[in-house]
């Protein structure tokens, strides 16, 4: 292992031999460390302007300049790099910039028209990165691209680290003049050291239009002297004509060409959209990428104020933290690329956003420099983390030939963010200050942390079963809180729940259209499911209740009806298959029919739970309640209780194992488990359908039907389905009445409750 990373390292510093190459990576570094001079500089420049405190609102201005070039011009910038000599793009650019940026010292008494040149050196500086990306296949092979963008990053990470501190020093002792006269300088040097490149011919497409040029330089031509020589004012006004349209024909082509890239960035954009959709891949690193930008944005506006009200000091000293920064994030780069590579990148995003969020509070009470520079430190360690995931997340599970996109909309939304945090921080911090502001951007750390680990995961298999700190945390609360405040948190979770588990929503929305027979987009179904989450949520707040609250008092709250029909299942000593379904609370009814006393034991069989702390609490509690637990899977246990004349408790429309028996369930095919039907036909039970349905005044009534009768036919396997059609038909009837109470958030049709 180690000789191939050796190897690696030698062939990636190898790049360095292309002449090219290094001179590209020496114009890149200058010409990005120009970047971070500019902005210590006009950091200076609004110190210097400043009469007392400064105000968060005027780096606010210089932020969003900075980053609305990237959404308006990028994608023109991008056509025109494939249209232009990109060498020749790179120069102009670098040259246009070290102009502007050496005439805004003489435009200083005001912001205004810094302002202006800001938003045109940010703009050309598009035009540049497009030049210089686009260049790259220009000069390295296929094979090494990775290679060379790798080597190009580690060049704007080592601006990152140096600039803003040798910028701040600089504009601190020779005025923020000198600092945009370096800023200019490094232009220049850019300037200089691409005006050396040699690149390599892209493709035909250049002689083509070359071609093309030539072409229309020589019609012109030909078009002024026969123009000239018109022998009448007619022959003049026609030949005036077709040189305006000459002249004018490459011009609507850039238009065109303009219209085109952004006909193209609006598509991207729909596409982009629909990938969000779709994706939960594409939405979470989005979405996390986001709100590192969103941190980002913050911090950059809280920290030069802090420095500049509540310290006193000046731009080397917010340089130097920006600096500090930059260096975190490239020890943390490269410390989630060596020692995290099988960390789930959840846990890697979700720990990074805890602890960003508790080193911003810790930051927000900082009184000192030194201490404040070493929890910037730690800041830019903890975020790099997940920014690295958030591009290894999309490239390991986007196509190949979706990346791209995926990429491309999540710099455009990342961009948006980061501008938008830079203005509403600026407003902000002016009005609560940057101590308060870096106090809630922490909490709102933290509490995004929390909301990563549910956010858009595949929470199609999440239960709180297999989540034992929330269900042990559940069973306290429930347990302890007054019923009506057990039920309104239920009530508040649900809501949360139903916003962050897409898979559950779906799958309660496809079960919701078929049973009312709408799309399951339909505000109809949409309410549904909604309340099919609540009534969930409202289940274990009962389930846990009991355990508490309600012990003892199941009577108060359940009213059985139907229980002779129970009884009489059991006159034939064959035991009684009790079945229900997820619909309204089986526990409590379950719990109901042991307080009654009048019936022998019941078991219930249930799905095995994959922590075993959870399944041994759950047990326990359903056990103290006199109801016994068969798990699934445990034949011998079902035969046991039954041949003892017992009752056995069945949920029985979902299918858990893929062993199932084709049934018709809302007009549709699905599977239904074969269990209560193999057991009946096997050892004689009768079939007893059974529902604990809870009412408007969160009182609850078991209905208990009458046993099912059995049609006695050859064949075991005809046996089984015509009584699992049976069963089918009287759980339909009962989700009919009460679909808000079915729990069902799994697929029944098509999915891994059933099939198409």
């Amino acid at each position: 292992m180690d000789e191939t990373r050796d190897r690696h390292t030698r062939g990636l510093l190898s790049l360095f031999r292309n002449r090219n190459f290094s001179l590209l990576w020496a114009s890149t570094f200058a010409s990005q460390l120009g970047d971070h001079l500019n902005l210590m500089a006009l950091t200076a420049l609004i110190f210097s302007l400043s009469a007392g405190a400064i105000k968060g609102l005027e780096f606010s201005k210089i932020l969003l300049l900075a980053s609305a070039p990237v959404l308006i011009f990028g994608p023109i910038s991008g056509v025109y790099a494939d249209r232009l000599s990109r060498k020749k793009m790179m120069i102009a650019s670098d040259i246009v910039r070290a102009v502007l940026v050496a005439a805004i010292p003489f435009f200083a008494r005001s912001m205004v028209p810094v302002y202006v040149i800001v938003f045109i050196v940010f703009t050309v500086n598009r035009f540049y990165l497009s030049a210089k990306s686009a260049a790259i296949p220009q000069i390295v092979e296929g094979d090494r691209l990775l290679a060379a963008n790798s080597l190009l990053n580690v060049a704007m990470m080592a601006t990152i680290m140096l600039g803003p501190w040798g910028g701040g020093l600089l504009v601190e002792r020779f005025g923020f003049t000198a600092g945009f006269l370096a800023d200019s300088g490094t232009f220049v040097v850019s300037a200089v050291i691409a005006s050396f490149l040699t690149l390599r011919s892209v493709s035909e497409m250049k002689a083509a239009r070359e071609a093309t040029h030539v072409a229309r330089r020589h019609a012109f031509g030909e078009t002024a002297r026969q123009t000239l020589k018109a022998h009448s004012a007619s022959e003049l006004a026609g030949g005036a004509a077709k040189l305006g349209r000459e002249i004018a024909a490459p011009i609507e082509e850039e238009v065109e060409v303009i219209g085109s890239a952004y006909h193209r960035l609006v598509a991207d954009l729909k596409d982009g959209v629909r990938q969000m959709r779709g994706n939960r891949v594409v939405v979470y690193s989005t979405v996390s990428f986001s709100a590192v930008m969103l941190i980002a944005g913050f911090v950059l506006i809280a920290c030069p104020v802090l420095v500049r009200n509540e310290f006193g000091l000046g731009a080397a000293d917010v340089g130097m933290l920006f600096s500090v920064g930059g260096i975190g994030m490239l020890v943390g780069s490269l410390f989630v690329g060596k020692f995290l590579h099988k960390t789930p990148p959840r846990a890697i995003i979700t720990v990074s956003f805890f602890a960003s969020g508790v080193v911003i509070m810790i930051f927000s009470t900082i009184g000192s420099i030194p201490v404040l520079g070493m929890w910037i430190f730690v800041l830019g360690l903890l975020i790099a983390p997940t920014m690295v995931t958030c591009d290894t997340i999309l490239q390991e599970n986007m196509p190949g030939e979706a990346v791209g996109k995926a990429f491309g909309f999540r710099e455009m939304v990342s961009k948006a963010a980061f501008g938008l945090a830079g203005i509403a921080s600026g407003i902000v911090v002016d009005i609560i200050g940057p101590r308060s502001l870096l106090a809630v951007l922490g909490a709102a750390s933290i509490g995004y942390s929390a909301l990563s680990l549910v956010l858009l995961a595949d929470t199609s298999k999440l239960n709180l079963l297999n989540a034992y700190p929330l269900l042990r945390a559940g069973s306290a609360l429930a347990a302890s809180l007054p019923r009506k405040v057990s039920y309104w948190l239920a009530s508040v979770l649900s809501g949360i729940a139903f916003v962050v588990m897409p898979d559950k929503r779906r799958g309660a929305s496809e079960n919701m259209s078929r049973v009312i027979r709408k799309p399951p987009e339909s505000p109809e179904v949409r309410v549904l499911a909604r309340q099919m989450f609540r009534s969930y949520a409202l289940y274990w707040a009962d389930f846990f209740g009991l355990n508490g609250r309600t012990r003892g008092r199941v009577a108060e709250i359940v009213r059985t009806e139907g229980l002779e029909h129970l009884k009489e299942a059991l006159h034939g000593g064959k035991g009684a298959l009790l079945v229900t379904a997820h619909l309204g609370n089986w526990d409590m009814g379950g719990a109901a029919l042991v307080e009654t006393g009048e019936l022998p034991e019941l078991s219930a069989i249930v799905e095995p739970v994959s922590q075993r702390a959870s399944e041994r609490t759950v047990t326990s509690m359903r056990e103290r309640r006199g109801i016994k637990v068969i798990p699934l899977g445990r034949p011998l246990g079902i035969a046991r209780a039954l041949r003892r004349n017992e009752v056995v408790l069945v949920v029985g429309e979902r299918l858990i194992d893929g062993d199932g028996v084709e049934v018709d369930f809302f007009g549709e095919k699905t599977l239904f488990p074969r269990g209560a039907a193999y057991w009946s036909a096997k050892l004689g039970a009768p079939i007893v359908p059974a529902f604990c349905i809870r009412q408007p005044d969160d009182t609850f009534v078991t209905h208990i039907e009458a046993p099912l009768e059995l049609a006695v036919e050859d064949g075991v396997e005809f046996d089984e389905a015509a009584h699992t059609q049976q069963l089918a038909s009287v759980i339909e009837e009962y989700i009919t009445r009460y679909p808000e109470q079915w729990c069902m958030m799994q697929p029944m049709w098509g999915g891994a409750g059933g099939r198409s």
